[in-house]
């Protein structure tokens, strides 16, 4: 959505409402005959998802997975408002409709645990996040009921449905590689879906939370910027491009280092067996390379995006989920759940490529991006801190809490060795200290 909607509310402010609820129309309506469609051939829909299901357990998935699909609409509803909020550079309300629906999941999953609900009983509370989330944005953003006044002119044009359809094909290959990871661990020994479900999640997490908010922080500043100032919109390129890859790399680097304590703490206060845990901590180790080249590419589809081409990230990571998918058949990286992990990293690495042979900017070679001297340097003080300091964490005997903060902190100290390698930085550090030149 915000790849579209974005670009469309910054350049047109003062039609910015009319386009939202025009949207939100024309997208609850799409979306609600696909959630019917899905809802109707569920058991088929589970059966594409985890063929290694056996009959009965198909018909449990696809039962509690009936209602649940309703939550389509509401997310494409969500996404609309919260294209609108970053375009007004709000990201609050909109950064916590994840924890609202996460919080009404758990609430559910609570009363399953405790027997005073059915799983299907669940899926309510996952709708009652949906909606929740939706309300929180409409709330903040405070519409203004004027419905013959905001249908006329017609602002969703052709062009925008087809620049849409491309995006939403672009970024739902993405999220199709762990469903296609899950689909191939369903072939492998019982609970493989389960053990890479638990060691997705926490490769995902890190990712969410101190990757990709970037892309969505300057998405809207690199929209505004592409024609008005160009100079501005290089310079969000070169410094969200080496933003992400060094949150990236200290972030995948502290968490290697501490992978036993990160799962002991998720997954080794219920019934999970130590070998179970030990299993998750192997596989997060290899999933956690892939963070560096997923931040770039998510960076980079922002980077298209904004200078509205939508068509070459769909073209490049189909490619690539086609690959992914030629990788695991043949087993190119290795057959089990290990071997598809390394299959993700192999297929990233290839989108990424793809992205910096197809990305071209006036008067920005990437070489200049990644091969900066400062950036390097600076790196290179803040890779080498973060291993001796995290190595130094994992050594210490105590409680596995106070080693992940402790962990927390030498990442952000060693981020912010980056900067100091930069003369702006620097100057700008002096300023505030009130230290002179």
């Amino acid at each position: 959505m915000g790849a579209v909607l974005i670009p469309a509310f910054t350049q047109s402010p003062s039609s910015a409402r009319a386009l939202l609820f025009q949207a939100m129309i024309f997208f609850a309506l799409i979306f609600s005959i696909v959630a019917a469609g899905l809802s109707w051939q569920a058991d088929l829909l589970v059966s594409l998802l985890v063929p290694g299901f056996d009959s009965s357990q198909l018909l449990h998935a696809a039962d509690a997975l009936n209602l649940v699909l309703w939550l389509i609409p509401l997310t494409a509803l969500a996404g609309t408002t919260t294209a609108y909020l970053h375009s007004k550079n709000k990201f609050a309300v909109a950064s916590l409709g994840t924890l609202i629906v996460n919080a009404s999941i758990i609430a559910g999953l609570y009363l399953v645990y405790a027997d005073l609900a059915s799983l299907q009983a669940l899926s309510l509370f996952v709708i009652l996040g949906g909606l929740l989330r939706l309300m929180s944005q409409v709330v903040f953003i405070r519409p203004v009921f004027r419905p013959l006044e905001y249908l006329k002119p017609l602002l969703l044009h052709r062009t925008m449905i087809v620049k849409y359809s491309q995006a939403m094909f672009s970024g739902s290959l993405l999220f199709l590689f762990p469903v296609l990871a899950r689909a191939f661990a369903s072939f492998e020994d019982s609970g493989s879906v389960a053990t890479l479900n638990y060691s997705m999640r926490l490769i995902e997490l890190p990712m969410a939370v101190c990757i990709s908010f970037l892309s969505v922080i300057l998405f809207p500043r690199l929209a505004q910027s592409f024609e008005s100032d160009p100079d501005l919109h290089r310079r969000y390129i070169r410094h969200g491009l080496q933003a992400t890859l060094a949150l990236a790399i200290i972030a995948s680097l502290i968490l290697i280092l501490l992978a036993d304590e990160y799962v002991s703490l998720v997954y080794g206060y219920g019934e999970m067996s130590k070998q179970d845990i030990g299993q998750v901590t192997s596989l997060i180790t290899i999933g956690l390379l892939v963070l560096p080249l997923q931040g770039l590419c998510v960076y980079n589809t922002a980077i298209f995006n904004s200078r509205t081409d939508t068509r070459t990230p769909m073209i490049i990571n189909g490619f690539g989920l086609l690959s992914f998918f030629g990788v695991l058949q043949f087993e190119i990286s290795g057959g089990g759940l290990t071997g598809i992990l390394w299959g993700l990293v192999i297929c990233f690495g290839l989108i990424l490529v793809l992205q910096l042979l197809s990305l071209k900017i006036d008067r920005l070679r990437f070489s200049e991006v990644y091969f900066d001297k400062n950036f390097l340097a600076g790196g290179a003080c803040a890779i080498i801190g973060c291993f001796v300091m995290g190595s130094g964490i994992a050594s210490l005997q105590q409680p596995l809490l106070l080693k992940l903060l402790l962990g927390f902190l030498a990442a952000i100290v060693c981020l912010l060795v980056i900067p100091l390698f930069y003369t702006e930085a620097r100057m700008a550090i002096k300023s505030i200290l009130g230290t002179g030149k």
